[in-house]
């Protein structure tokens, strides 16, 4: 055994042990004859069914806005006023209204009606 410097014997540290193919090989062969239920593949479990959107919910104040915008035809709807124009971006979030052509004199956006806004208009 050597010795360091201070006269304290050095620890021996061994290598770990390398696996060769042959021995992985070996011990894997072993271990599926052993168990065969552990080679056979796992069945996964059955996937959940896709979650779909939920409804969205409209306000009756929402809804006449729709009705008002589809009156103004395909031309599309000119917001008034910075009240409307909030209105129009939370409608625009749910995709019930689409973003128009600029109006070349105020430089305003005119907004459309979508079919998915369409269907959430009352029947008359």
């Amino acid at each position: 055994m050597a010795t360091t410097k201070k006269g304290v014997p050095a620890k021996a540290t061994k290598a770990p042990a390398k696996t060769t193919k042959a021995t992985a090989r070996t011990s894997a062969s072993k271990n599926t004859t052993a168990t065969p239920s552990a080679a056979a593949p796992k069945s996964s479990p059955a996937k959940p069914a896709a979650k779909k959107a939920a409804p969205v919910k409209l306000t009756d104040n929402q809804v006449k806005f729709l009705q008002t915008i589809q009156a103004a035809g395909e031309t599309g709807y000119e917001p008034k006023n910075k009240n409307e124009q909030r209105s129009i971006d939370a409608l625009l979030t749910r995709k019930l209204l689409k973003r128009g052509s600029k109006n070349k004199e105020t430089g305003n956006s005119r907004y459309l009606l979508t079919k998915a806004g369409a269907a959430h208009l009352p029947t008359s």
